[in-house]
């Protein structure tokens, strides 16, 4: 059961139909391609997406058109901007009607407004977006039927990482995650991670960079994980992302303070710290080949140039 896509050639009236024509010159997801939903389907669960944004008008209206052109029949998408100055409030407007919920007000930080978003949330799944991630074509499906399927609270899978500057990407591939693995961060993506509200906890606002690395240790223990072997997001690394910009390296120091005085620090042992890696090698040798059809299905979809990859080539 999986989605199709189609591209702009097609004039059946669906989100493409319905949203701002893109700007001139962009092509391929998400700006001319989109996903079908797939056919012969029951009733699907509700997701709701929040997306914090500020100051992330280049990339911001990539982010919403990936999230509304999936589709996706049961989605409630909030966006919710720090009161931006570089026009993003007039991107949000233009996409509105299409948006469950939009604010660009100034507010306390990335894990505030995404606080925010999810005190709104009515959706079964939720997840966050960061407004210059995208997610790519089929993943709310994917997802979706990824918790109907199984017992799962918390479904997670693969991802691109995007470098701008050589236009690049590389292949995230997933994690065998166990509690004890998250003390070392990185091992879950926040923008391909979705999970059921019931067992949803709030972000810890003080914190500016690690929001995410520190809300798994507290969400994650005691609850059933499953591993989706696609890729379901790009995370873009640019010159003023938080995992990459030289100026949040004080603001990664002062949340390793944080998390370190709540959780204890990651453990210096060499004999887990080997079992760790080794446990990760032989969990990514037996999965990196499971849905290679589908993987290469989805980067065509994307129908963008031939890219350049950096490494992890599928």
């Amino acid at each position: 059961m999986n989605p199709t896509h189609k591209s702009a050639n097609d004039s059946s009236p669906t989100g493409l139909a319905r949203l701002p024509a893109p700007p001139a010159g962009r092509s391929g997801w998400p700006w001319t391609v989109e996903t079908l939903a797939p056919t012969g389907t029951a009733d699907w669960p509700r997701i709701t997406l929040v997306t914090p944004s500020y100051q992330q008008a280049v990339y911001l209206e990539e982010t919403l058109r990936s999230v509304l052109l999936q589709n996706y029949p049961a989605l409630e998408y909030l966006v919710l901007d720090g009161g931006s100055t570089d026009g993003s409030a007039a991107i949000i407007e233009r996409y509105a009607p299409h948006l469950a919920y939009r604010q660009s007000r100034k507010d306390g930080g990335q894990a505030d407004a995404i606080n925010q978003g999810f005190a709104r949330a009515t959706g079964e799944i939720v997840g966050w977006l960061n407004s210059d991630d995208f997610l790519l074509p089929g993943a709310l499906f994917a997802v979706a039927e990824a918790f109907r399927r199984t017992q799962a609270e918390i479904v997670y899978g693969d991802a691109f990482e995007y470098f701008e500057d050589d236009h690049s990407l590389q292949y995230w591939q997933g994690y065998w995650v166990r509690p004890e693995f998250l003390q070392f961060g990185g091992v879950l993506p926040s923008h391909a991670t979705f999970w059921r509200r019931a067992i949803h906890v709030p972000l810890w606002s003080e914190l500016n960079c690690n929001v995410d690395g520190e809300l798994w240790q507290r969400l994650v223990p005691g609850h059933r994980l499953h591993y989706l072997p696609l890729p379901l997001a790009v995370c873009r690394i640019h010159g003023e992302s938080k995992s990459a910009a030289a100026r949040w390296r004080e603001k990664w120091r002062e949340d390793d303070q944080r998390i370190w005085a709540r959780h204890g620090r990651p453990t210096r042992n060499r004999f887990f710290r080997h079992w760790f890696d080794r446990s990760q090698r032989v969990f990514k040798w037996f999965t990196r080949r499971r849905n290679l059809p589908a993987k290469h299905a989805i980067l065509a979809a994307c129908a963008w140039p031939p890219p350049k990859w950096r490494a992890s080539r599928l």
